[in-house]
């Protein structure tokens, strides 16, 4: 059976998505100074420019760089390393599936990059209604966020085949 999704394009989508993150990252940091912000959409997105040295949505932002950075680090290797491992061994026709898992892949392996290549991530999408705002974030959170969406979709909405 051709799997849905082949390995060599799922190479290619991740390498697609990873070098997206990266240039947009590079291009915030190239545009704007640390701190900066423009609004798109008065009262509800702007674009800015901040690094975080924590995780998802400045979790553990303020804990010494050396145990966040390897810390990070190490857990995103595993992570990555987990993902092509269970992405291997899904059905071809699991097409949701593998998809979630490139996604996913694609986004932890755009924000390892950028903490090697700066000790941080550098976030520049805002979302916000009036004084509420949701954390800044960029185009590696999204694949991530988006993957687990489709995951827990295809988990949740699963065909389940009888026991016989």
């Amino acid at each position: 059976m051709k799997p849905a999704i082949s390995h060599t394009t799922a190479v290619l989508v991740s390498a697609f998505l990873i070098v997206t993150d990266l240039l947009t990252k590079l291009w915030i940091e190239s545009a704007f100074r640390l701190g900066d912000a423009v609004s798109v959409i008065p009262g509800f997105f702007s674009v800015v420019y901040i690094k975080n040295k924590g995780s998802a949505f400045g979790f553990l932002s303020q804990a010494p760089g050396n145990i966040v950075i390897y810390g990070f680090t190490v857990l995103a290797i595993a992570a990555i390393g987990f993902i092509i491992a269970i992405y291997r061994s899904l059905p071809p026709d699991d097409l949701f599936s593998r998809i979630s898992f490139v996604l996913i892949g694609s986004g932890a392996s755009g924000n390892l990059i950028d903490r090697f290549r700066s000790g941080a991530v550098t976030d520049f999408l805002l979302f916000y209604v009036g004084q509420w705002s949701w954390p800044a974030f960029n185009v590696a959170d999204s694949c991530i966020t988006i993957g687990v969406f489709i995951l827990v979709c295809a988990i949740l909405f699963k065909p389940r085949v009888p026991p016989e």
